[in-house]
């Protein structure tokens, strides 16, 4: 997904349903004027009563009444690009279309996500800026507007495309965090434009006293799996980014361009991932949804509908789930209009309901799930800073074995009928570079999903051994992998040995 084509285009305008959102204190709070129809007939109202925001992606010239009363989010979908309004020495210009936007959007009672402070396309005058000059850039933009900015995606599209698990090098220099070259990605002659562009978003934050909420944001991350069932290795990487830089971090966008290719496709475990991602204690929104008509076969009926309904429906299962945004209005407005993946069809004001509308707003009117799934645990390498306390959702069910070279221990969340089990390895006081696990499953346990890890076996003795990403674990560090089975999985006793 080049540059080019990330310049997208939308909609935007008022009317206020009879349910409407406010904003106290930075907090999102629903106000009932009139329990009458307005909360079952506007995806403003159904998602208010929800407990969630429903909002689009809009420019300037697209501020039609459909907007106001539809949606109760607005995202500048241009206008406060770094190639709009930042200078070379990271000053703010040409502020006027992001100012209409945000005006607008507070005289309608509209939360505002600022759209995007860094990232490596459409950089503008700040192509090959150094950290300082994005700091200053960082601080101008979020001081400009405030807390009228509900959330701001402070960092944009970091990691590579083609499930690699890797982090960019294009601008503003490479966003791999071993800088020095050295093996050690947190020693002080280390920078990451990550970390170092959340700090200081944090601090100006902080400063003024702001309720502005700070989020990374990034596509083909919706998944634990990709097609064929592989491992989402973007998703694991930004996991762990969010989990080692969890206290700059407030908010998780995953963007929802949903398409045909491979890495970009519906997957059954959306909430899933969802759903770990909320587990760090951040919020998840669904920030740039649209939903190619390929997934359905060209159906912009039923069969898009339906893929709308399980998008949504994943959402409002998961707590802290807290908005979804549909990238703009109508197919032909779209910066994908070929792909037809929005809601509406028409277009300059006049705009036709889908399928997809009326499925969206059906499954907003049934509200949240009042029984969420178990919590699925982190998946992919997780090596944290020394300075960063490791997050797990529960202590270790099993202590540290006394095995040369490295440890195991096992923390599990059950329910009736099924588990999914986090396994730490440890190296011990030298450095590994691959390492083995052995447990035996209790009987009728069945292993059904492994991550992170090369699997022999299904039930009874299994063994596990590292992937070529994990392998390699500095001394006292560690890495986990993971499964999910049927059964039940109590009394495991890891034995870990290290090569």
């Amino acid at each position: 997904m080049n540059g080019s084509l990330r310049q997208r285009k939308k909609v935007t305008r008022i009317a206020l349903p009879t349910a409407v959102l406010l904003l106290v204190s930075g907090a999102v709070t629903v106000q009932s004027i009139d329990p009458a129809a307005a909360a079952e007939t506007t995806l403003r109202a159904a998602a208010a009563k929800a407990g969630l925001f429903f909002g689009v992606a809009a420019s300037p010239n697209r501020l039609y009444p459909i907007v106001g009363q539809e949606f109760n989010q607005l995202t500048p979908e241009n206008d406060m690009k770094p190639d709009r309004i930042a200078t070379s020495s990271g000053g703010l210009q040409n502020t006027g279309g992001a100012d209409t936007l945000v005006n607008h959007a507070q005289s309608n009672n509209m939360l505002v996500r600022g759209h995007t402070l860094v990232w490596h396309s459409q950089a503008g005058a700040l192509q090959g800026a150094s950290q300082a000059t994005l700091n200053t850039f960082i601080g101008n933009a979020i001081n400009r507007w405030g807390s009228r900015i509900a959330y701001w995606d402070v960092v944009n599209e970091a990691l590579e495309d083609n499930n690699t698990g890797r982090r960019r090098t294009q601008w503003p220099h490479t966003m791999n965090r071993d800088a020095n070259g050295d093996g050690d990605f947190f020693d002080a002659g280390d920078t990451d434009v990550i970390r170092d562009s959340f700090i200081r978003a944090k601090q100006v934050v902080q400063a003024g006293g702001l309720t502005t909420k700070l989020c990374i944001n990034d596509y083909d991350v919706e998944g634990l799996t990709v097609q064929g069932g592989t491992q989402n290795r973007k998703a694991n990487a930004l996991y762990d980014i969010v989990r080692n830089y969890r206290q700059y971090i407030d908010c998780v966008g995953f963007q929802g361009h949903f398409n045909d290719n491979p890495n970009s496709i519906i997957t059954n475990d959306l909430q899933a991932n969802i759903q770990r991602f909320a587990d760090l204690g951040v919020e998840v929104h669904l920030s740039e949804v649209d939903i190619d008509d390929d997934l359905s076969n060209n159906d912009i009926g039923a069969g898009q509908a339906e893929n709308y309904r399980k998008v949504v429906r994943a959402c409002l299962n998961v707590t802290k789930c807290t908005g979804i945004t549909v990238w703009g209005i109508s197919d032909s407005e779209s910066w994908r209009s070929s792909e037809r993946g929005l809601l509406f069809t028409g277009g300059n004001g006049s705009y036709q309901k889908k399928a997809a509308y009326h499925a969206v707003l059906d499954e907003l009117n049934k509200g949240r799930n009042s029984t969420p799934p178990p919590t699925t645990p982190p998946v992919g390498p997780t090596t944290l800073p020394p300075t960063t306390p490791p997050v797990t959702s529960a202590p270790p069910t099993t202590p540290p074995n006394p095995t040369t070279g490295c440890s195991a221990t096992v923390s599990l969340n059950s329910w009736t009928g099924g588990f999914v089990a986090t396994v730490r390895v440890t190296a011990g006081t030298s450095p590994i570079n691959g390492w083995s696990v052995q447990l035996t499953l209790p009987p009728g346990a069945t292993l059904t999903n492994v991550w992170s890890a090369n699997r022999s076996g299904t039930s009874g003795t299994v063994q596990f051994s590292n992937v070529s990403y994990n392998g390699s674990v500095n001394a006292g560090q560690y890495t986990e992998f993971g499964f999910q089975g049927t059964g039940a999985a109590t009394g495991l006793t890891p034995v870990c040995t290290a090569s």
